[in-house]
């Protein structure tokens, strides 16, 4: 069974969802490419209550926060993030935007529906075979991604990944 989107922090307003957007038949894909410096990812899809769907995540390029270029256990960066206990100084996650997940593991969210819809990866299910996720979307309207990082501080990311989405059913 696959995760659902459910709350954990409110997220800002953001006007991104007002703009027009896909909403994915069964089967039907849209590929993505998301930089870590932005914020507020719009993916121009627009998820369906209820409705099932896959993430893949392919690096395109080294994730870096700053300098921190490795997780906890000495790993190049990627979706699932890295500890607290690698920042300089441990107070400094309570600046995160989830202080509920990882520094720097990708987040989703529907601005329509934010604290209902906000997830890390680490919240969804994980195909071990295929390396996909998937998640039941919570609310309709569309999905934005971010890296769990503070507000003040996307300009020092740097990094991207081709994300595919997928609508299951």
């Amino acid at each position: 069974m696959a995760g659902t989107l459910t709350a954990c922090l409110a997220v800002p307003p953001s006007v991104m969802d007002s703009r027009a957007g896909v909403t994915l038949a069964n089967g039907e894909s849209r590929h993505l490419h998301f930089f870590t410096r932005e914020a507020d990812f719009d993916s121009g899809i627009i998820l369906q209550t209820g409705s099932q769907y896959e993430l893949d995540i392919v690096l395109l390029n080294h994730w870096l926060d700053s300098h921190i270029a490795v997780n906890e256990n000495g790993e190049r960066l990627d979706e699932s993030g890295f500890a607290n206990s690698e920042m300089p100084y441990a107070w400094l996650g309570h600046f995160r935007r989830s202080t509920s997940h990882q520094w720097f593991e990708l987040m989703l969210y529907q601005p329509r529906c934010q604290t209902d819809s906000l997830v890390g990866v680490s919240d969804l299910q994980r195909n071990d075979s295929s390396g996909s996720y998937q998640f039941v979307a919570t609310c309709d309207g569309k999905l934005a991604l971010f890296v769990n990082d503070n507000h003040l501080a996307y300009a020092n990311n740097s990094g991207y990944a081709g994300i595919t989405i997928t609508r299951v059913n």
